[in-house]
């Protein structure tokens, strides 16, 4: 059979179907043909060698900002996505409904990533720096974020609302019982940010439903889900034991490898790992999510663990998991080819603490719908110490 693709000797994980083993996939049409213990080549158009490395479902990214021009912390899409191994990025709300339709039209529609994204209950999105985006409350409207989440409802996976005292104020309580409100009305999960909030999670927390999702889960900020005796506060373990999700999210200032340590110590791990990629921390400590990834590899989960926080749990997560984060036979071909590079890696947090580990992910080739995309560099000098380019 004349196929598009075929990817040969790599060592394919796919949490989706429990497999983790020497295979050989095809791809026609940009899609899955066929995954079998050899799959003959001569017939095909392209082949990719991938002996001695990993083979994953494309990355899903939970948490991006990727709605570059007027999200002030937006980044490109593609350079920080799809070239370093993440076919689908969930973008946390740079838009809002008053800009949902030029995020569409401009970034959406025209990536070649492909882009959802959680709609904020700000009307504005996150347009600056240093004026928080719910800071006037009048700028949560549940009306005009349903209509605008129900317009563009092929793109929209949720609602999202960030409530840290210098974006919400003290507006935080009736900002996300807002958000929760828009979310129920169109039957999708609620993301709330937490870290720095002016009240405490436990007049937060109980508002979530089970398949909302909290990011920045392991902040180091005030108001975390750590109580004063370093233990997981029981408002946290309720929510996760209801079914809501903690993800990472990783960004600039909200992941402590203190705060995770801890709460490994008391059986909490992450839901998923998403980067919160942006402009302020694409040069570190976040690089892109193979590197946030690296970090719970030096943390203890198994390879295949680690690839399922950034695979099948976030496709799962917004409803996607039929035709995204799987390898499966009809699947998008969706794919990441990887290093997992063995040596010294400095793997620094979002305050400044750094962990010295052992193995780091790297991308070295990525399909999206069939299409080949490679890394336009490997791995930042401050990670291993010296620079690496293809």
């Amino acid at each position: 059979m004349t196929y598009d693709i075929v990817i040969k000797n790599g060592t394919v994980i796919d949490p989706s179907q429990g497999l983790h083993a020497r295979k050989d996939i095809a791809v026609a049409g940009g899609k899955v043909a066929a995954i079998e213990d050899s799959i003959p080549d001569k017939d095909t158009h392209d082949v990719i060698e991938a002996d001695g490395l990993i083979v994953t479902p494309g990355l899903v990214d939970l948490h991006v900002h990727v709605w570059w021009g007027v999200a002030h912390l937006a980044v490109e899409a593609d350079p920080a996505c799809v070239y370093r191994g993440v076919t689908t990025a969930i973008d946390a709300g740079s838009s809002g409904a008053n800009t949902i339709a030029g995020f569409n039209r401009y970034v959406m529609e025209q990536a070649h990533t492909r882009i959802m994204a959680f709609l904020h209950i700000s009307g504005m999105g996150q347009l600056d720096n240093e004026i928080g985006e719910l800071q006037d409350i009048r700028w949560a409207r549940v009306d005009k974020a349903v209509e605008a989440a129900k317009l563009h409802a092929d793109r929209i996976v949720g609602i999202k609302v960030r409530l840290t005292d210098n974006i919400v104020g003290d507006n935080d309580v009736v900002a996300i019982k807002r958000a929760s409100e828009a979310a129920k009305e169109i039957g999708k999960p609620l993301m709330i940010h937490i870290g720095g909030t002016v009240h405490p999670l436990e007049e937060l927390l109980p508002v979530l439903r089970s398949g909302d999702i909290i990011t920045h889960s392991f902040t180091g900020n005030t108001n975390g889900i750590l109580d004063s005796n370093n233990r997981v506060k029981d408002v946290a373990r309720d929510a996760a034991q209801r079914g809501v999700i903690f993800d990472v999210g990783h960004g600039a200032g909200s992941f402590s490898f203190d705060v995770q340590e801890k709460a490994i110590v008391d059986g909490f791990w992450p839901g998923t790992v998403s980067s919160d990629v942006h402009r302020y921390n694409i040069r570190g400590p976040v690089y892109d999510l193979m590197t946030a990834l690296s970090k719970y590899l030096y943390l203890g989960l198994t390879l295949d663990e680690v690839i399922a926080l950034g695979t099948t749990k976030p496709a799962r997560a917004v409803g996607l998991n039929e035709h995204i984060g799987t390898l499966q036979v009809g699947a998008d071909a969706d794919i990441s080819i990887i290093e997992l590079r063995e040596g010294p890696v400095t793997l620094t947090d979002a305050r400044g603490a750094t962990r010295q580990g052992r193995q780091l992910l790297v991308p070295v080739e990525t399909l999206r719908a069939g299409r080949r995309f490679s890394p336009q560099h490997s791995v930042h000098p401050h990670l291993t110490g010296h620079g690496h380019s293809h």
